[in-house]
């Protein structure tokens, strides 16, 4: 099994035709169909099938994907690894992450970063845990700058970066805005920006039943986008959880941090890997350019 039958395999799956595979690899399509040919031959396996939308994956061909992108994306930091460790600065580092990363600490830690390797391209994505995960075991990302993951699977490994914790906002000007209670917000409705995400449901169903409470009845479950939920808690009577940094960072657009006496719930934060993956050069200095932005800021890790 070669590496260029893997990338032919891998393109034609993901642009779902062979010409598109062609097309990325700079080949010519029968060459794309003899490698792919070849593959299924050392396989002993048919891997897809041409139909009229294109190619599909048989059940061999969707088990071997995610196997074929990781041995490709492991191959490409082996030899990224040796480059730079002959002095060669160059290569990638793909982070995924959230809002809570991405707007605090993030920033400054690409900045140490790119004074330090200034040909090492960066490649950054808002991403759910789940996605995230996904990712990481297939290879497309590096690391995961994500929240903290109570029941991390033996394959992966993480590392704490930093805690903080949530606040309630709304918008300046909210009826409720006085409120000091969370028994005050009941009748409210609620944003979950995780969507149907365990996370967003048990934070909600966490902070009200510490305290005897019931959930909220009225919550809308929204994409995980941060733009989403900013936008509806600014302009909208919605409510939403966001961390005290977060909401520092987005009061002059409109959001207003109720003053509630209950304690809120702590948000733990971390680095998230792949166990059996050691790192390139270029990936470990990001990881230390993280803790140390988080470190700087004054957030305890």
């Amino acid at each position: 099994m070669k590496p260029q039958q893997l990338q032919a395999f891998v393109a034609a799956a993901h642009h779902g035709s062979l010409r598109g595979a062609a097309r990325e690899l700079g080949l010519t399509q029968p060459a794309i169909t003899r490698t792919i040919h070849e593959l299924e031959s050392v396989l002993n396996a048919e891997l897809m099938t041409r139909g009229i939308r294109g190619i599909e994956l048989t059940e061999c061909g969707r088990t071997l994907l995610p196997r074929a992108e990781q041995l490709l994306n492991d191959m490409q930091r082996t030899l990224e690894a040796v480059e730079q460790v002959k002095g060669d600065l160059a290569g990638r580092v793909s982070v995924g992450t959230m809002p809570s990363i991405a707007l605090t600490v993030l920033p400054k830690a690409a900045a140490a970063f790119r004074r330090a390797m200034p040909l090492v391209r960066l490649h950054f994505q808002e991403i759910t845990v789940l996605d995230a995960i996904a990712q990481l075991r297939t290879g497309k990302i590096d690391i995961a700058a994500i929240r903290h993951i109570p029941e991390l699977e033996s394959d992966l490994v993480q590392m704490p970066l930093y805690s903080t914790k949530f606040v309630i906002g709304m918008r300046t000007g909210h009826p409720l805005e006085n409120a000091r209670r969370l028994q005050d917000l009941l009748d409210a409705e609620w944003i979950a920006p995780g969507g149907y995400d365990h996370f967003s449901h048990s934070l909600l169903t966490t902070m009200f039943t510490a305290h005897g409470l019931p959930v909220p009845k009225r919550v809308l479950h929204a994409p995980s986008s941060f733009a989403v939920a900013l936008g509806l808690v600014s302009q909208t009577d919605m409510i939403g959880c966001f961390t005290k940094e977060l909401a520092t960072m987005v009061a002059p657009l409109g959001v207003h941090v109720a003053n509630i006496e209950e304690a809120m719930p702590a948000y733990d934060l971390g680095i998230v890997s792949r166990r059996d993956l050691l790192p390139t050069p270029a990936i470990a200095r990001f990881i230390s350019c993280l803790q140390d932005a988080a470190q700087k800021q004054g957030i305890d890790s």
